[in-house]
């Protein structure tokens, strides 16, 4: 543990300096200018602004769909509750969890935990309830305090992932709209991210693993920059992004006839042998089951959504890749209703070259949050998603999804008219 967090100061010191001798050549007018803009961040800014926020609050006050009644899921989810309590971490002080999450020690209580943290502070901002807020707090103060053993086991990197992703998007939120969060306890849970999390994503720490792993760690990453101003870090995953994406979702007009893979990629893509133009859009994971599909959707998606905030544009350099995933798997997902693994079924016709004839189709609430940046900000026609948001998604999809899929509906289910 040491050695890692060690290592990570190590990258994060010679970014800056790397940064610093790039700045030699400018005046120091210049320089000071350049480092006063890097250093901006946008508070609130994972996964939504406070122009977004006073956005869905508006259209929630105003009935408009999907948001009210995504905001009425949303209130009826067990971490939504206004008597919500906060249910770990365990006395150890650890997290320890294996692979299928067996061993359990704190891992489903920890996943509840930072969701609830994050849908309670949405709530607090809608509803103005102050009780939503601190929930949140408690939650967040609880942790801060009593994990100090980090986290263990062969999901380790995976778990700490998934609660990175949602903790700086609720500690955000709270933390620049609520004046109830005492500057000791943000301290404490800033120190909380980059020692008891950040050790465990960084560094390629998914490398040989199925692509989920490392798009989640990247957009824990980007979550945990923003609300630590870390710059260095911010860059840093921004780069991985881009390194990522390309592997995990192919595209035959960039990539031709194989995926792209370098070292430390997606080690094999679950059976999948056929790359042509018929399978452009097949993810890595597509043919092991579409629920990790859509982990893996929904953690580049929620990286792409933090670092537009941020101001740094992933969507329009990925359109052609993004945009042709989304539409393959939207209409591969016509019409699933079963929300968690069930055995394999057959291929359904007019996806010629995919797997080995079956496949494991899961229902998630995800791809609101593409479709809003590529339909609604950039007006791209993707009939087959919204056709699967529409039909699928808002209807039956969980409001509740534990990991990376949280409440997309709710916060971009559209956009302000341009």
């Amino acid at each position: 543990m040491e050695t890692t967090a060690v290592k990570y100061l190590a990258i994060s010191a010679a970014f800056s300096l790397a940064n610093a001798l790039a700045l030699s050549g400018c005046s120091w007018a210049a320089a000071q200018e350049n480092a006063a803009s890097a250093a901006a961040f946008k508070h609130p800014g994972v996964l939504v602004d406070l122009a977004r926020l006073n956005y869905i609050k508006n259209q929630v006050n105003a009935g408009a769909e999907p948001f009210s009644s995504a905001y009425e899921a949303a209130k009826n989810t067990a971490q939504g509750s206004l008597s919500y309590r906060v249910q770990g971490p365990p006395a150890s002080h650890v997290i320890e969890c294996g692979s299928g999450s067996v061993p359990d020690h704190g891992c489903s209580t920890e996943d509840s935990d930072a969701a609830a943290a994050y849908t309670q502070a949405l709530l607090w901002f809608i509803s103005g309830n102050a009780t939503y807020a601190k929930n949140a707090i408690a939650i967040m103060n609880t942790y801060a305090r009593n994990l100090s053993g980090g986290h263990t086991g062969s999901n380790a990197p995976l778990q700490s992932a998934w609660s990175a992703e949602k903790w700086p998007a609720a500690a955000e939120i709270i933390r620049y709209t609520y004046s109830g969060w005492a500057a000791a306890d943000v301290a404490a849970f800033q120190k909380m991210l980059t020692s008891q999390y950040l050790p465990y994503i960084y560094n390629n720490q998914g490398a040989g693993k199925n692509g989920n792993w490392e798009l989640s760690m990247i957009d824990g990453m980007l979550g945990i920059a923003v609300f630590t101003e870390d710059k260095a870090l911010f860059a840093s995953a921004i780069a991985l992004w881009k390194k990522w994406v390309p592997a995990y979702f192919y595209n035959y007009a960039q990539d031709g006839g194989s995926p792209v893979k370098f070292s430390g990629s997606p080690s094999n893509w679950n059976g999948q042998t056929v790359f042509n133009a018929a399978t452009s859009g097949v993810s890595q994971e597509t043919c092991r089951d579409t629920q990790h599909v859509q982990l893996g959707m929904a953690a580049t998606f929620n990286g792409a959504e933090t670092a537009y905030i941020q101001g740094s544009d992933l969507y329009t350099p990925m359109q052609a890749r993004l945009t042709t995933t989304l539409e393959y798997h939207a209409r591969m997902l016509q019409g699933v209703r079963n929300t968690s693994q069930t055995d394999s079924v057959p291929v359904p016709a007019g996806f010629p070259g995919l797997c080995d004839g079956s496949y494991i189709p899961v229902l998630k609430g995800t791809m609101e949050r593409a479709y809003n940046a590529y339909h609604n900000r950039l007006g791209v026609a993707l009939p087959q998603t919204l056709k699967h948001l529409v039909n699928d998604v808002r209807p039956q999809a969980s409001p509740d999804d534990l990991h990376d899929v949280i409440l997309e509906t709710l916060t971009h289910g559209g956009s302000p008219a341009k």
